[in-house]
């Protein structure tokens, strides 16, 4: 009985302890500040991540400066290089033709962030829409096409083709964690739909609309 009566009174001493550590450190808890969001700040950040959409996935980075003349409304201007985006595609106007390439892609955009405020939350979440260009760096492709002469084989041919910089509207959203008011954290998705063509293909047919998914950290000031 005695044995039996510790092991029944550990759990309940540790249950008291702990509702008395609640009922103490509740009040501080409550009274942790805000995230400081107002007007008229600046915030400069970086981030990594990885493409989607596509055939490969691959690693990119890149950073931003934003710039809130609203509480809620923060503009900005972003950088972002993508090493390696690897796709296989029909080539245009060459039946049973594809091309297997490696897209070598910097992005330069400019838009906005809609934030979201929550009362006493760290949490934001905010919306993105921005406008820019991608520069699509001179590249190698290797195209494959039935060898006219000897039918049901293939011949594969290097093609350089040159750089070439198109219209992109990107579009997504995220969330940001303030972990004091100057330093946090945001994790953001957001898609690319590009416009143009690539090597005389149109660039729907060498990239369409693709995807990112990338974390970084942030500091306002």
């Amino acid at each position: 009985m005695w044995m039996r009566a510790i092991h029944f009174a550990t759990p309940a001493k540790t249950f008291l302890l702990m509702t008395a550590m609640t009922a103490a450190l509740g009040p501080s808890l409550r009274a942790q500040p805000a995230p400081i969001i107002r007007a008229h700040q600046t915030e400069i950040g970086g981030f990594v991540g990885r493409t989607f959409g596509i055939d490969q996935s691959g690693v990119m980075g890149g950073g931003n400066i934003c710039y809130s003349v609203l509480k809620e409304l923060m503009p900005f201007a972003e950088f972002s290089y993508f090493p390696s985006i690897g796709r296989t595609a029909a080539v245009t106007g060459i039946a049973g033709a594809t091309a297997s390439f490696h897209l070598p892609i910097e992005d330069f955009n400019f838009g906005f962030h809609l934030r979201i405020p929550i009362p006493k939350s760290r949490v934001i979440p905010y919306g993105v829409l921005s406008f820019g260009a991608i520069h699509i760096n001179g590249h190698t492709e290797q195209v494959t096409f039935p060898d006219a002469l000897n039918p049901g084989r293939f011949v594969t041919q290097a093609l350089p083709v040159p750089a070439s910089t198109n219209y992109a509207t990107s579009f997504g959203g995220g969330l940001r964690y303030y972990a004091t008011e100057r330093l946090g954290f945001r994790a953001e998705f957001k898609g690319y739909k590009p416009r143009g063509g690539i090597g005389g293909q149109p660039i729907d047919q060498a990239l369409g609309l693709f995807y990112r998914a990338t974390g970084g950290f942030f500091f306002q000031f």
